[in-house]
């Protein structure tokens, strides 16, 4: 598992992957991926920790959804470990017995249709 410094580097690196791509292509123009690079330094700027980083980056394509394709995979792994956590506290609270509980928790928590039985 990654540290926050090792996440901070790859989701920085795989931004400015991303940047150099679209100036290649055409897709973005220099002044634009010198604007992205810039707000990339301001926000992903260490130290920071993992959970700094999980509410930073859903927020990097607010003005630039060219950056979209980076971003996504830390936000779906951060959602990911929502979930499990949440499961694994409903899984304990129908262990304990109070399963009344642990469905009011996974459905307040999980989307409509990430529970097991829906």
């Amino acid at each position: 598992m990654m540290d926050a410094e090792e996440k901070r580097k790859q989701l920085e690196k795989d931004i400015l992957s991303l940047i150099a791509q679209k100036l290649q292509n055409g897709q973005i123009d220099l002044n634009r991926a010198q604007i992205i690079a810039k707000m990339l330094l301001d926000k992903l700027h260490p130290p920071l920790t993992l959970e700094q980083i999980y509410a930073i980056a859903p927020t990097l394509d607010y003005h630039f959804t060219e950056l979209s394709a980076a971003i996504l995979p830390i936000i779906d792994e951060h959602d990911e470990k929502i979930k499990n956590v949440v499961i694994n506290k409903a899984e304990q609270m129908i262990k304990a017995g109070n399963l009344e509980q642990a469905d009011k928790i996974l459905k307040e928590a999980l989307p409509k249709g990430e529970t097991k039985n829906g």
